[in-house]
């Protein structure tokens, strides 16, 4: 491990924290838009998004999501699934606040709280996993209303005669049910009761995690060919989200309502897919590019120049300072390590990063490679370069699969003092996750 001594005074852009005794600019009242966050579950940003340039392109409704909107091309989430959102939903990173694996800390403040405490009516519909001991449950995160899976009375199936919880209730329905239908449905319900107030929607998907199963468009019900029902359901998570933008449009509500499209992790590690002129395999779980680089594409007529994209490098961390800077709302009172990424959106320079810091707790480390150890996974990197915190360092714009370390006495100057910089902000966040205890994170259930 790189030694902690704070090397702040070697970083252009030093600490990125800010406090909740700040505020971010706010809209007027009487026009402030409405949020949705969609975080698709599973699936990379190269991995059959015709938006970005995938050589399969099965998302034509998110295609068109980005050429009215912004895309970015250096999003990442975490390798994993619970870490991402509990971050996307803090403004924090796990260093500071992951406790285990399906579990958020209950301690938590969350972007729903602070929506809630603007003035925003509040729902989530689609996966929840956040419950688990010393988790949160749904109520206590700030939700006035929801439809989830995978809490402490819905688990089992997800898609077909799917178990889901709502409002506090296990639902009774029918075995031909599909739950991404019914989470579609509900949202495209709160959209129209609640269209004459703000409102702010989290939805989780459901789609594509395994097990890969037909959806209600597949041609053959029984279908047992993982890659072909694979595709079928990124068809399908697509049309999801087509049908709630349709459902904007209908209520007069899509030029004042920001949708936010993005994924938690990479693809399965099981699913095969073109990428670069070459097949290659799903690196969820993985801290490779494959692994956290997630697409984002936000769409806002009022304020978003369509056809925009942005090369920042931006985290999961930045969602909570964006979407308070969106709605005029208060940030916690707790350290952010996000900054917005709203004026980028809207064509302006904003307060870029120069790199981002990840911090990794893997469930199991079985498919962590060796060089990388078996302990907390640190590391930053820019859309350069990448120094973990063991002192591995990467061109990662040339090794994308990180194959080929660069040792300290064969890098160049540009190596040199790129080295630096991300060995200084490794320094400048906490040494360890006070959660930590030389384990694999535990499940939540």
């Amino acid at each position: 491990m790189l030694r902690r001594t704070f090397l702040r005074q070697m970083v252009s852009t030093t600490a990125m924290f800010v406090t909740g005794a700040s505020f971010a600019r706010e809209p007027s009242k009487a026009n402030r838009p409405n949020i949705i966050l969609i975080m698709a579950d599973d699936i990379a940003y190269d991995n059959n998004f015709g938006a970005y340039a995938s050589e399969d392109s099965w998302t034509p409704r998110l295609d068109k999501m980005a050429s009215e909107g912004v895309k970015f091309s250096h999003c990442y989430s975490t390798p994993k699934c619970t870490p991402s959102r509990v971050k996307i939903m803090t403004g924090r990173s796990g260093i500071r606040n992951y406790i285990r694996f399906g579990a958020l800390d209950r301690n938590e403040t969350t972007f729903t709280t602070m929506l809630k405490n603007a003035g925003y009516k509040t729902f989530i519909a689609g996966k929840w996993q956040l419950d688990g001991p010393g988790g949160t449950e749904t109520k206590e995160a700030g939700f006035d209303s929801w439809l989830l899976w995978n809490t402490k009375i819905a688990g089992g199936n997800r898609y077909w005669d799917p178990k889901l919880e709502r409002d506090g209730k296990l639902l009774k329905v029918d075995k031909n049910a599909y739950g991404p239908d019914m989470c579609v449905g509900t949202i495209n319900t709160f959209i129209k009761d609640n269209k004459k107030r703000p409102f702010f929607i989290y939805y989780p998907m459901l789609l594509v995690h395994s097990p890969f199963l037909p959806t209600p468009d597949s041609k053959d019900r029984n279908e047992k060919d993982k890659q072909k029902n694979f595709k079928d359901m990124v068809k399908y998570m697509d049309k999801c989200v087509g049908r709630i933008l349709d459902c904007l449009k209908a209520n007069d509500l899509d030029k004042n309502t920001v949708v936010m499209f993005t994924t938690d992790n990479g693809t399965h590690r099981n699913i095969r897919y073109r990428s670069r002129g070459k097949d290659v395999y799903g690196k969820k779980g993985i801290p490779h590019d494959r692994g956290a680089h997630a697409p984002l594409v936000i769409r806002h007529p009022a304020s978003i120049p369509p056809g925009s994209v942005c090369d920042d490098i931006m985290d999961f961390s930045d969602f909570v300072p964006t979407i308070a800077e969106i709605a005029g709302a208060k940030l916690p009172d707790v350290t952010i390590d996000g900054r917005s990424f709203w004026p980028q959106c809207q064509g302006k320079k904003g307060n870029p990063r120069e790199w981002i810091y990840q911090y990794y707790w893997p469930k199991s480390y079985s498919w962590i490679p060796s060089e990388l150890g078996t302990a907390e996974l640190i590391w930053a990197h820019n859309k350069r370069y990448k120094l973990y915190g063991n002192g591995l360092f990467y061109n990662i714009q040339k090794d994308r699969e990180e194959e080929h370390p660069i040792p300290s006495e064969k890098r160049n100057a540009d190596e040199k003092s790129a080295a630096n910089t991300l060995r200084a902000a490794i320094a400048s966040m906490p040494a360890t996750n006070k959660a930590y205890d030389g384990k694999p994170a535990k499940s939540g259930r």
